[in-house]
């Protein structure tokens, strides 16, 4: 009796937990190219394709935070090094208000 408890359990779970870049109805999305900075002109498409990822995963991304947070881990460059002060700013206790809200991080990034 537990094996088979243990056993709908687990395909519950299966069931329940999406793939990273799969949502319910099996889209997969691409993850964005990385965003530096140095060519301004490619930042439309980043934002694009991170809002593309967004919509595919909604479980994972319910959150302004949530998004903030991937999308910086897809800057390099100049880009991550103007997010990185404000971020060791926010370790010293400064918080910046673009960490919880999508439109005003997107606004800086511009």
């Amino acid at each position: 009796m537990a094996k088979v408890l243990g056993q709908l359990a687990n395909t519950l779970n299966s069931n329940q937990t999406p793939t990273p870049n799969t949502n319910s109805r099996g889209t997969k999305a691409r993850i964005p190219n990385t965003f530096s900075g140095t060519e301004p002109d490619k930042l439309n498409n980043f934002l694009f394709q991170c809002r593309l990822y967004f919509r595919a995963n909604l479980v994972q991304f319910d959150t302004d935070i949530a998004k903030i947070n991937f999308a910086m881990t897809y800057l390099t460059g100049v880009a991550q090094d103007w997010f990185e002060v404000d971020l060791n700013r926010k370790d010293q206790g400064i918080l910046q208000d673009w960490l919880s809200d999508w439109n005003l991080f997107v606004d800086k990034l511009c």
